[in-house]
């Protein structure tokens, strides 16, 4: 029998980009219903916990919609930071010297939809990517993906735990605490795309009872157009932090270089390498914004709504469409 493992990336509020397509397989093929195990990075680790829980699509899709201001509250170090630096950093992003964001309007939206049981009562499988800042017997930072397969570590931590932890991303967000644990990062610092790990865990639990009967549907969050042209390079000698962390855009450069960077091309690599694992039994949705979305573009969700609503009608997505119908069953 096969094991369906429904996979969802990082990226802020552009996971209101996932939850769409999520909901739009859901009314052609019950989707949601048939699959196995859900797996997710940041917030996508927040759909998967959510619809393991048996949160429905619609619910999803309208906090994406409505609560993007509760999400992101302004943290009032940050505010004070914005204006000592006469507004520069509001047109950047994350911030210098504090984070942009405090988590209590996150954890409370997060905590709407994953309620306050842990990962061991869910029935389905989950697993959500994170960065445990310190592993004493380590004695080291390490990256741990967080489910509720019988051998895991982290299996009886809270729901709202793995939530906070998953999406708790480097200088918009603080590091999220867990009791006895330690403090965590978003995942997305080392797998924004989760499909690797979601193989990884689920065939060492023995889930599948081999790596063919194993299918995964991964749904990205959309792809920013932008990278680094070779007229913007200038002298390769000058790129240190200022070129690789300068917090807004800078010609053709764009801002956080590194940051975006590393959560695209984890993405696109994670993507490569379940194909090779899996073959045909691995199906990647995601397309290229036609502009630049933040993590924390809440304002444009009508936006993402639109682009969202013309790549289901491309033929790549019922290509998609085609696969789930005749792999998800």
């Amino acid at each position: 029998m096969t094991f369906k493992i429904l996979s969802c990336d990082g990226g802020g509020i552009r996971g209101l980009i996932t939850a769409l397509l999520i909901q739009d397989l859901d009314r052609r093929s019950g989707i949601i219903a048939k699959a196995d195990g859900f797996a997710g990075t940041s917030t996508g680790g927040l759909i998967a916990l959510g619809l393991a829980r048996g949160v429905s699509i619609a619910e999803i899709v309208d906090v994406y919609k409505t609560k993007g201001s509760e999400i992101f509250q302004e943290n009032k170090a940050w505010t004070e930071q914005k204006e000592a630096l006469e507004n520069r950093v509001a047109l950047a992003g994350p911030g210098l010297f504090a984070c942009q964001y405090v988590s209590t309007g996150l954890e409370k939206v997060a905590r709407e939809l994953v309620g306050d049981g842990n990962l061991a009562s869910l029935s389905r499988f989950v697993v959500v990517n994170s960065a445990r800042l310190w592993d004493a017997a380590a004695r080291s930072w390490v990256p741990s993906a967080i489910s509720n397969a019988k051998s895991n570590a982290y299996r009886n931590i809270s729901l709202i735990d793995a939530a906070l932890a998953t999406s708790a991303a480097p200088a918009y967000f603080p590091p999220h605490e867990i009791a006895e644990l330690g403090y965590f990062a978003d995942g997305g610092v080392f797998a924004n795309n989760p499909s690797v790990t979601a193989i990884s865990e689920a065939l060492a639990s023995g889930l599948p009872d081999s790596q063919g009967n194993l299918r995964m549907l991964s749904l990205g969050t959309g792809m920013s157009p932008q990278g680094i042209p070779p007229s913007a390079i200038g002298d390769p000698l000058g790129w240190g932090v200022s070129k690789w962390l300068w917090p807004w855009a800078s010609g053709s450069v764009p801002a956080r270089a590194l940051f975006s960077l590393t959560l695209d091309t984890t993405s696109m690599l994670a993507a490569q390498q379940s194909e090779q694992i899996l073959g045909g039994d691995y199906r990647r949705g995601n397309f290229v914004l036609g502009q630049p979305i933040g993590l924390d573009d809440w304002k444009k969700v009508a936006e993402m709504e639109n682009e969202t609503n013309v790549y289901m009608k491309s033929q790549e997505w019922q290509g998609v469409c085609q696969w789930v119908e005749q792999n998800w069953q």
